[in-house]
């Protein structure tokens, strides 16, 4: 009981105490406070107060001495380090100071007050060093809690593809300001279309913000004749024409060939006058999606479509090629285009030597039949649910024609693309860098050897770095026997882009490979797939699909860019892999160097790869990002297969020594690179970067205008 008492009194005297100090009678607060510390003399802030109250009554020494005894708290010892200032004692201020920064290293009140009175300098070189090693600790720690912040909010911003009818209106940016004065000519293909569809194109060109245009529809005599076709009496820019007839020039800067069905963003027209009149772009495409529209419900988008910059391989052989293409005035007859001919004015464009831009904005969308007419009976009419039925269009023929790519075809896969295979008996110098692992190299070489078109002209180099197995040994004998192998010693530490570099500088063939000796060939005739390829003028460094033993895809390629920045393969399982990415030759950043061909003209220009900055990794990617630095493409190629026992002989990076060794590597790639690292032009800048092809980010059209400002639109990567 008596304690109890003694705290409310001590309570009521503090209370009091405050209430003096509010109206400035310090002597009383004084007062108060020592009767409130008689009563609980361990409540050090009643100390702290109390030397307030003697501070401002001019009693220093006696608040000096109450500060002191309240030195236990951080308050007493910093208003302690304080009086001692103000009183001229310097030495003791930052004493009390130091005292408190051992304690709380982050106070920031006696950090600002050392600078403030200009007494940092007094802190001894041993409390500097121990709190700059603090604050950069608390410094990493709040930076890597921020990062967390980030990465948190970057995933709730993420959208799923499934979402894409509420964020569409998100991705639609309104094209650059430019002349309205400069005019586009659309030339519709309805010849196998329906009057619906033909409907749906006009209209939304009726809606462009840009009206300066004019629109041919050709088609057949049922659409000709038919109600859709007396839009030409209401708009004098819409005209109809029989198949046959001849469409009259106009002075415009475009000219766009779309299929009846196609409907125009408001902003359609604007953006591809905008690209074409300041770009040195020949033509243009734009990302696309699908969409349906009955009458009682607003329009529903679907499926969108989101690339990167135009890819020509892409285009030879995608499934469905763009359903709107914009020409340069000029450079294109005036005739309607269907899809495969859309797709083959744009590949003899870009075949050529013109540049095709992308527009990553879904500026036109494939229309489908509302839902009662799709349900409702046909009556001997061909009423095609979709304007283009997206089940796929053979790939074009006209690049073919002038000799400069193959189109390939694959039973139940995709076509693939590839140079022309004019000698199959050119020479391939592969480099196989091995330590040990026996099994691997031997079912590596075999593969190749089996697997080869020709096998008399293959040439390899297997680079021995320090194996100690007898069983190695063996085999290198073995293989050395064969005519056309090398067996080359190389006892230094191991650094896979030395090693290369000098089995390269002493071949003389015009062919490299580079290789781990961990992969195994799966493709027959794999050489001479890679004679055409590597035949291919505008081609530096080729990939190719490599395998993990269960058949799921290792390496497709790799994106830059993502989750941390770093490079990174494409993986994935290949179950459903006949119409993906995975299986299509297409430009890509960088490729592995685990199985990568190059001509030596190329390599040599580089001057091979970096052994300075990248012994173990990032070479291979160092040296995709040279090639396409001065214009060359980075191919993946899923013509050649292998399977990849991916590290087998280097094992993986995780632990810390191998982990920090690698960051070096990457840090190292940055400098040298810069923002090209992380700059991925074959990757929708839409796509979230921790969940490309799932996921978009609609928050982000700085990014996109960037990124488009980066490729300078028409720049194939």
């Amino acid at each position: 009981m008596l304690a109890a008492l003694r705290q409310r009194r001590s309570i009521a005297a503090a209370r009091a105490g405050g209430a003096a100090m509010e109206k400035g009678d310090w002597a009383e607060a004084s007062r108060l406070f020592q009767y409130a510390l008689t009563l609980r003399p361990e409540r050090v802030e009643l100390q702290v107060q109390h030397a307030h109250a003697l501070k401002e009554m001019g009693r220093t020494d006696e608040a000096l001495a109450s500060y002191a005894r309240a030195s236990d708290s951080d308050d007493g010892l910093y208003h302690l380090g304080l009086l001692r200032v103000q009183s001229g004692d310097q030495p003791g201020a930052v004493e009390a100071w130091t005292r408190l920064l051992e304690r709380t290293p982050g106070h920031d009140a006696a950090l600002n007050a050392l600078s403030r009175y200009g007494i940092v300098h007094l802190l001894t070189r041993h409390a500097r060093n121990r709190l700059r090693t603090q604050h950069q600790e608390d410094l990493t720690r709040n930076i890597e809690a921020l990062s967390a912040l980030i990465g948190r909010a970057q995933i709730l911003l993420q959208e799923g593809v499934s979402d894409y009818q509420e964020i569409r209106p998100s991705l639609m940016l309104a094209a650059p300001g430019g002349d309205r004065n400069v005019g586009a000519q659309i030339i519709v293909d309805a010849r196998s279309s329906q009057p619906s569809f033909v409907r749906a194109t006009l209209l939304s060109l009726l809606e462009s913000t840009h009206g300066q245009w004019t629109a041919a529809v050709v088609g057949s005599s049922e659409i000709c004749d038919h109600p859709v076709a007396s839009l030409a009496n209401t708009d004098s820019r819409i005209s109809f024409l029989l198949d046959g007839m001849k469409i009259e020039s106009a002075s415009v800067a475009a000219q766009i060939y779309v299929s009846a069905g196609t409907v125009f963003h408001a902003e359609t027209l604007a953006w591809l006058i905008h690209i074409l009149s300041t770009t040195p772009a020949g033509a243009c495409m734009t990302d696309w999606d699908f969409c349906i529209a009955n009458w009682d419900e607003p329009p529903q988008y679907f499926d969108p479509q989101l690339f990167g910059v135009f890819d020509l391989d892409w285009l030879l052989t995608t499934d469905f090629p763009p359903p709107l293409v914009a020409v340069r005035a000029g450079q294109a007859d005036l005739r309607p285009r269907d899809p495969e001919q859309r797709r083959e004015l744009l590949a003899n464009i870009a075949v050529s030597g013109g540049e095709v831009a992308h527009i990553p904005v879904p500026l036109a969308s494939v229309s489908r039949i509302p839902f009662r007419a799709e349900a409702a009976r046909q009556l001997g009419h061909d009423a095609p649910i979709w304007s283009l039925e997206p089940v796929g269009f053979a790939p074009v023929a006209g690049a073919v024609a002038q000799g400069s790519l193959e189109i390939v075809e694959r039973m139940g896969r995709p076509f693939l693309t590839r140079g022309p295979v004019r000698d199959t008996g050119e020479p391939v110098r592969v480099i196989i860098p091995t330590r040990d692992c026996a099994d691997l190299l031997e079912e590596m070489v075999e593969s190749l050897l089996a697997h080869a078109d020709r096998p008399d002209r293959l040439r390899l180099t297997i680079v021995d770095n320090r194996s100690q197995e007898e069983r190695t040994a063996q085999l290198l004998t073995r293989l050395g026997e064969r005519d056309g192998t090398d067996i080359v010693s190389h006892d230094r530490p191991f650094n896979w882009s030395e090693i290369n570099n000098a089995a390269a500088a002493v071949a003389s063939e015009e062919l490299l490979i580079f290789a781990n000796n961990d992969v195994a060939m799966l493709t027959p005739r794999w050489d001479r797939h890679l004679r055409g390829q590597l035949g291919r003028p505008d081609v530096g460094v080729i990939g190719f699909r490599l395998l993990y033993p269960d058949g799921s895809v290792q390496h497709a390629g790799m994106l830059m860019g993502l989750a941390d920045g770093s490079p990174a393969h494409e993986t994935g399982n290949d179950v459903d892999d006949i119409a993906s990415r995975f299986d299509r030759v297409r430009s890509v950043p960088a490729v592995t160097g685990a199985f990568m061909g190059v001509r030596r003209e190329v390599f040599n220009r580089f001057g091979g790869f970096d052994a300075v900055r990248f012994a173990i990794a990032y070479n291979d990617v160092d040296l995709c990002l040279a090639a396409r630095e001065v214009g060359l493409k980075v191919l993946y190629d899923p013509g050649i297969e292998l399977i990849h026992h991916e590290s087998r002989t280097r094992g993986f990076n995780d632990n810390r020594l191998k982990i920090a060794w690698d960051q070096g590597e990457l840090r190292s790639l940055y400098e040298k690179w810069g923002d090209a690292l992380r700059h991925n032009p074959f990757l929708s800048p839409w796509w979230s970067p921790n969940a490309p092809f799932m996921s978009i980010e609609t928050a982000k059209k700085d990014r996109v205008l960037n990124w488009m400002t980066v490729t300078r639109m028409g720049r194939r990567g």
